[in-house]
């Protein structure tokens, strides 16, 4: 594939900026999006759906620029025609059948209605659920409602899939079935973006993911990427067992880098510091000047979670 194909296919925003009267939906983010799964995370209220709105043509930016395959969502109804969202909130008639359902979004996309039958088929086969498909959607598991809107999204011929907060309210057997529609879109070449305020769920499904807090992009890439370029950015918090955690205690405050000291019991010390690099890299030192056998060396800071909980915090502090 030349790169003028793969760019075509892609999601590019720049210093994109929305308001909602005197409150900022998205403040300057910008985002370049390629085939595959992308997450983006952040807790509710930060801007996920907003920015999927403006993917989608439905809000326009007040400042930026956006370009989806090629073109603008907002005034461009071939691109719109290429973009399926599938949002958070509830799509189709209580009252139809799955089935039924489906058929009616295939006849408005312009299917004929026998090929709109077939592909509303296709679609319950995809996802599970053709037993269940003459079965007025009411009735429906919420994990078989976003089952239903992923089938859709398989069959269609959209290239670009937006998938808001689709593990909401799911059980753990459907929350799987799911993960394997998604991967199984992002495997058909497709620019997949999902969105959710749990980080773990994201995790599972790829390693390319924005962390959004208060419409701002915090920070984006590659998880490995995101962990070397933020985990130095917010404190940690490190135990450290040891046989005498007193004269340890002491050595470690008297360090530039430890903002804090605390025996947790007779054998464990625990020290808070905002260069955890210079800490991890120092311990050694710190065990030839005082004699004192560490034992165990924990944090619980080190990972994306603990990156996520300190940078939308202070994401929350800035604004």
């Amino acid at each position: 594939m030349s790169g003028g194909e793969l760019r075509s296919r892609g999601v590019k925003l720049d210093e994109v900026t929305v308001f909602y009267g005197e409150v900022v939906g998205l403040s300057r983010v910008s985002l370049e999006l390629e085939p595959g799964v992308t997450g983006i995370v952040g807790p509710n209220g930060s801007g996920k759906s907003t920015l999927m709105k403006v993917m989608t043509g439905l809000i326009a930016p007040v400042e930026g620029k956006i370009e989806i395959l090629g073109g603008n969502p907002f005034s461009d109804p071939d691109v719109r025609k290429r973009i399926s969202f599938v949002p958070a909130l509830e799509c189709f008639h209580q009252t139809l059948s799955g089935k039924r359902n489906l058929e009616v979004v295939f006849m408005a996309h312009g299917h004929s209605g026998e090929e709109s039958r077939r592909l509303a088929v296709q679609a319950l086969e995809i996802s599970g659920l053709t037993k269940d498909g003459k079965r007025r959607y009411g009735t429906w598991s919420r994990g078989m409602r976003q089952r239903l809107k992923l089938g859709l999204a398989l069959v269609g011929e959209t290239q670009v899939v937006l998938l808001d907060e689709p593990f909401l309210g799911v059980d753990p057997p459907s929350r799987r079935f799911l993960r394997g529609l998604i991967r199984q879109l992002g495997d058909s070449g497709r620019t997949v973006l999902v969105s959710s305020h749990v980080l773990h769920e994201v995790e599972a499904l790829t390693d390319r993911v924005g962390i959004l807090a208060h419409g701002r992009l915090l920070g984006y890439g590659r998880i490995d990427r995101l962990l070397r370029e933020l985990r130095d950015r917010h404190p940690h918090r490190i135990r450290l067992e040891a046989d005498n955690v007193r004269r340890l205690a002491e050595a470690l405050i008297a360090r530039e880098y430890v903002s804090e000291v605390r025996l947790v019991k007779a054998d464990c010390v625990e020290f808070v510091t905002s260069r955890p690099e210079s800490s991890y890299h120092e311990l050694p030192a710190l065990v030839s000047e005082t004699g004192v056998l560490i034992r165990v060396v924990e944090t619980h800071d080190n990972g994306l979670e603990a990156v996520f909980r300190h940078i939308t915090a202070a994401g929350s502090q800035r604004l």
